[in-house]
């Protein structure tokens, strides 16, 4: 079974291609505001290095955010693309999931991921999401109790442990697969 992993929400695009769980190839190209230049060619060249097309596609997996709005909507929207046409199941997990994932302490979790403006962020235990995803400015993150956690703000990801933990979600359909958006846009914030 060919499964393919999407990230777009940040500037490392990540893609990665699964057989039977194992890490058959993974591209990683770091694009500051490009990303929808190099998204396609890149999973385009992903199949191609390993003799396979869409159609050997098994099951879509799609970082749905937090993270950069464009680049949010571009994984999302490339990963439903490709679910609807080869109709194949997609799953989604969270940026801050895999960041937790890929991390093997056993400590309770601060994740977070940086903006110009704030940071998304949310606590896990056990590698489980406890409570919710939230959006705090640098100032709210600053007065934040963070004593108790072990933070994490940056990991490299751990792609066959994101791979066991995407097992147990429930694939969905791609008509139903949003992007994940925590904090309002600026134009939204003065209706």
């Amino acid at each position: 079974m060919y499964s393919l992993f999407i990230d777009t929400h940040d500037k490392d695009i990540v893609i990665t291609l699964f057989k039977d769980g194992k890490v058959l190839s993974s591209n990683i190209k770091t694009s500051e505001r490009h990303h929808s230049d190099y998204t396609m060619p890149m999973i385009d060249n992903i199949l191609k290095d390993n003799k396979l097309t869409v159609h050997d596609l098994n099951e879509l997996l799609v970082v749905n955010g937090p993270g950069s709005f464009t680049g949010v909507r571009l994984g999302v929207t490339i990963a439903k693309t490709l679910a609807y046409t080869l109709s194949i199941p997609i799953k989604t997990i969270t940026s801050l999931e895999t960041l937790a994932i890929s991390n093997k302490s056993k400590e309770d979790k601060l994740v977070v991921i940086h903006d110009i403006k704030g940071v998304y962020g949310a606590i896990f235990k056990d590698d489980k999401l406890d409570g919710e995803i939230f959006y705090k400015s640098n100032a709210e993150y600053a007065e934040m109790d963070k004593e108790k956690y072990l933070i994490i703000e940056d990991e490299t990801l751990d792609m066959e442990s994101i791979y066991e933990y995407m097992k147990n979600i429930e694939p969905t359909i791609a008509h139903k697969v949003n992007p994940l958006y925590v904090k309002i846009i600026e134009a939204l914030k003065n209706d």
